[in-house]
C-alpha cells in the first residue's frame, strides 16, 4: 500500500494560466490527507516569505525545498547543501558575458542578470505578475541553493555544458527555463532523505510533476506520475499521463488509482 503522495507546485498543483491553485486539486488533496503523507516538492523555497502562505493551503507533511537542496518534515531540517559562493559568481559572471537571464531570490528579493529582458519572456508568456528586481551582485556572498534561469533551452545547454558541477533541468519545451541546481541533488535525492527518516523506501512512494526537474522522483516512484501539460520525456518514463494542470489533472490521477 503506498504512503507516500509527492507533489511538484509550479504547473502541477499551481496553475500558472490561471494563477491559481484549481478548487479540484484542494479537495482531491483534503481527501487523501491523512491516509497519505503530503510531500510538496518544488524548485521553490517554501521558507521564503513569499512562498509561505502555499503551506498554509497544502499543510504538507514535509518538504523538499530548491529540488532536493533542502528537506524537512515534522519541523526538523533532515538536509541542507547550497551552490559554492564562487560557483555563483561564475555563473553570474558568464550569463552576463553570454547575454543569458540568470537569477535567483534570497529573502524574497529577486534578482536578475537582465531585468528588462526578463520581464519581455514573462509578458510573452502572458504573466501579469512581475516583481521588483534587484541588481544580480547582490547575491554575491549569500547563502544560495539554486539559480533560476529563464531563457532558452539552448542556453540551458550552454550553462550545463561548462559548469559541470550543476544541472539545468528545462521548465518548458517552448518557453525553456530550468533551475540551476548542484549537480549532485534532485528531487529523488530529497525524497531519499525522507525516506530514510520515515524507514520506509520508493515503493511507498507515488509522486505527479510536470517539467525535468521531476524527472527523477517520476522514475524512481512506485508510481510516477506525468500532468498532460509535462514535458515530452517525463511523460515517455511516467507510468501514467493524467490530464492538464486546469483540467483537474491532480484529482483525476488520483481517482485513476483509486485513491480517491
Amino acid at each position: 500500500m503506498h504512503k507516500i503522495l509527492c507533489l511538484d507546485y509550479d504547473n502541477t498543483i499551481f496553475d500558472h494560466s490561471s494563477r491559481q491553485i484549481p478548487d479540484s486539486t484542494i479537495e482531491a488533496l483534503d481527501k487523501v490527507r491523512g491516509r497519505l503523507k503530503i510531500v510538496l516538492a518544488s524548485g521553490r523555497h517554501f521558507n521564503e516569505a513569499i512562498n509561505k502562505p502555499i503551506l498554509d493551503i497544502i499543510k504538507p507533511d514535509a518538504i523538499i525545498h530548491a529540488n532536493g537542496c533542502v528537506v524537512e518534515a515534522d519541523g526538523k531540517l533532515l538536509y541542507e547543501t547550497y551552490l559554492d559562493n564562487a560557483l555563483v559568481e561564475d555563473l553570474i559572471h558568464f550569463a552576463l558575458e553570454h547575454h543569458l537571464i540568470l537569477g535567483g531570490v534570497y529573502e524574497s528579493c529577486w534578482y536578475n542578470t537582465y531585468p528588462e529582458k526578463l520581464r519581455q519572456r514573462w509578458n510573452a508568456k502572458g504573466n501579469t505578475f512581475f516583481p521588483e528586481v534587484k541588481e544580480i551582485s547582490g547575491l554575491f556572498g549569500k547563502k544560495i541553493y539554486a539559480l533560476f534561469l529563464d531563457d532558452t533551452v539552448e542556453a540551458a545547454r550552454l550553462l550545463a555544458d561548462n559548469f559541470p558541477a550543476v544541472r539545468t533541468p528545462i521548465m518548458s519545451e517552448k518557453y525553456g527555463g530550468a533551475d540551476v541546481i548542484p549537480h549532485h541533488v534532485s528531487k529523488a535525492s530529497g525524497i531519499q532523505v525522507l525516506l530514510n527518516y520515515w524507514g520506509m523506501t520508493f515503493q511507498d512512494v507515488i509522486a505527479i510533476g510536470d517539467s525535468m526537474n521531476d524527472y527523477e522522483m517520476i522514475q524512481q516512484a512506485s508510481i510516477g506520475i506525468a500532468m498532460g501539460n509535462s514535458v515530452s520525456p517525463l511523460k515517455e518514463i511516467a507510468d501514467y499521463v493524467t490530464t492538464h494542470v486546469n483540467k483537474d489533472g491532480i484529482k483525476n490521477a488520483l481517482q485513476f488509482f483509486r485513491l480517491i
